[in-house]
This record gives C-alpha cells, sequence and structure tokens, in this order.
C-alpha cells in the first residue's frame, strides 16, 4: 500500500491520476486501488480492490485501473489476474495500466535511502516490466495495446488496452 501521508507518493500517484483520468469511463473497477483515491474521479460506479477480490465477483466494468500495481506481483499471477479481467470488461471497456519502467529501480532505491519513497513499499516490486512484456501480457491475455507511452521523466509507463478484435 501506497503510504500518501508522505508529500512525494501522494505527488507521484497524483500525477499517475492525472495521466489515467482522461481514460476514466462508465463503471470503474480500481485494482490494487489503495484507500480509494481515485474514487472522486469516477463518474460511474466504483468498485476497489485490494487484496480481496470478492467485491467485482458478479460485476462488469467499463474501466479497469491498474496504476503502480502490477510490479507488486508476481508475473504469472498477473497473467491470470489479467485473464479474470477479459471476463469483467465489458465489450467495448478498456484497462488503464501504469508501471514503473526499469529505469525507475535505482532512482526508487535512493528515493527509499533518503526517506522520499516507503522503502516497504519499493521492496515489494517483484518486476520492472519492459514495452514489450506489456505487449506479450495483453496479446497473451486477449487483449491489445490501444495508447503506450512513457511519463515521469521515462521512469514511468502507461498502457491502454482493449479487448483483442
Amino acid at each position: 500500500m501506497i503510504h500518501t501521508e508522505r508529500p512525494t507518493e501522494r505527488f507521484f500517484q497524483n500525477w499517475r491520476f492525472k495521466i489515467a483520468i482522461p481514460y476514466l469511463t462508465g463503471d470503474v473497477l480500481d485494482f490494487g486501488g489503495n484507500e480509494g483515491e481515485l474514487k472522486k474521479f469516477v463518474h460511474g460506479e466504483y468498485t476497489l480492490v485490494n487484496y480481496d477480490y470478492s467485491a467485482m465477483e458478479g460485476k462488469t466494468f467499463d474501466t479497469i485501473v491498474a496504476l503502480a500495481v502490477v510490479e507488486h506481483i508476481n508475473i504469472a499471477e498477473i497473467y491470470e489476474i489479467f485473464k479474470k479481467f477479459k471476463e469483467k470488461l465489458r465489450p467495448d471497456g478498456k484497462i488503464i495500466l501504469t508501471t514503473p519502467t526499469r529505469a525507475a529501480k535505482p532512482i526508487l532505491n535512493f528515493m527509499t535511502r533518503i526517506g522520499l519513497a516507503d522503502r516497504e513499499n519499493i521492496a515489494e516490486h517483484k518486476h520492472y516490466w519492459n514495452k514489450k512484456e506489456i505487449y506479450d501480457l495483453a496479446e497473451k491475455t486477449g487483449f491489445a495495446v490501444k495508447k503506450y507511452k512513457k511519463f515521469q521523466f521515462s521512469f514511468n509507463q502507461l498502457a491502454v488496452l482493449k479487448h483483442e478484435i
């Protein structure tokens, strides 16, 4: 969980929000959404899921958001989660994904050493995804990347995925 009482954590979270908000539509599943900080930007029904996935049972969504989440989960489990997203995402829906790039790792580690980032949170990072791996994840789980860009000085990346047609 992100400790949003830290000004730097809040700053980077808000930056991710600014990048993601233009893509939010309809009913939203905020996967790994911390304390629900994104809710105020959602105009449809908002569902928050952190560790207990039961809140998304029996529901489908126009948008699934996973901001700064996939790096905290084992790769094999991410593939299974995205297969579940395939079932939960409505036909014209989208997934909004952000994750730090590999170039961010030494910067984040430095930030933990000087107290600007939460050491425990950064230590939980299991994998730093690259563009090719994100495209591979999309392809192997039935999605297509419709938008990809780096932001935060290329230390973070956004991907918008839609159902493969």
